[in-house]
């Protein structure tokens, strides 16, 4: 058996959790837009490539948030692309902790090329194109400063996309994301922020990092990411007032 692409995922997830659930979007208590991107085995034709936005309002008066989502990524001849707006509400469960809640309705178009390949070919010779109505929930369970944990499938088509690829296009549909952060303080200028992500989809063998971020007065991170399958990858950040920027990159160790 061989086992190729995997669901595509970002390794800054530690500080950009609400693309995989807008619910995330409640943590911070503020407004925030977020862009990442991802690109894979740099110097391929056909490379997996992906970029997630979001930007989203808080609402305090109702302890709740509404924002949009953006996503766009391609492997090979297929492209799928999504835009979704989404509400959050929390509710206080005890002195410090919170359970939020999100739903969220949007658009996706898929575009499968696959006359590319081989026009020769009789499987190939039909390209795939559909627009689809997406819905998808979160919730997360948290604490301000200091946790969060959360579970989401952030978008579930209403009907199959791409069945005229008869199954040998990458699904981006239907991925379900486990995350999960906390924050330690080591002294007074030191803090330490592991994290996890857990991603199941469709057809995939299941992914799961774990990784953790060191900060200099929460200004400067740097940090290392694990993932399963032999990938390993470096971070660095650094956050400002009002604005952060964050790099990661990563490689298999067993390449």
């Amino acid at each position: 058996a061989l086992h190729a692409q995997q669901a595509i995922t970002y390794t800054n997830y530690h500080s950009i959790p609400a693309p995989l659930n807008n619910a995330a979007s409640l943590v911070q208590g503020t407004g925030e837009i977020q862009f990442t991107g991802r690109r894979q085995w740099v110097g391929l034709e056909g490379a997996p490539q992906a970029l997630w936005g979001s930007g989203h309002i808080a609402l305090e008066n109702l302890a709740a948030a509404a924002g949009i989502s953006l996503h766009h990524q391609q492997v090979a001849v297929e492209k799928y692309s999504e835009a979704s707006a989404f509400f959050a509400k929390a509710v206080r469960i005890s002195e410090s902790e919170y359970l939020g809640l999100s739903l969220s309705a949007g658009v996706s178009f898929y575009d499968g090329s696959f006359a590319k390949l081989d026009p020769s070919d009789p499987a190939f010779r039909d390209d795939v194109r559909q627009t689809d109505f997406l819905t998808g929930f979160g919730v997360v369970l948290y604490r301000p400063d200091r946790y969060y944990v959360g579970l989401s499938l952030p978008r579930l088509a209403l009907s199959a996309l791409g069945e005229g690829g008869q199954g040998r296009q990458y699904n981006p549909a239907r991925q379900y994301h486990l995350t999960a952060a906390a924050v330690f303080p080591i002294g007074d200028d030191f803090h330490a922020k592991p994290a996890l992500l857990v991603t199941h989809a469709a057809n995939m063998r299941p992914q799961a990092e774990i990784g953790a971020l060191f900060y200099v007065k929460r200004v400067f991170g740097v940090g290392l990411n694990l993932r399963t399958y032999g990938d390993m990858a470096g971070m660095a950040c650094v956050n400002l007032e009002g604005f952060s920027l964050g790099y990661g990159y990563q490689f298999n160790t067993r390449s």
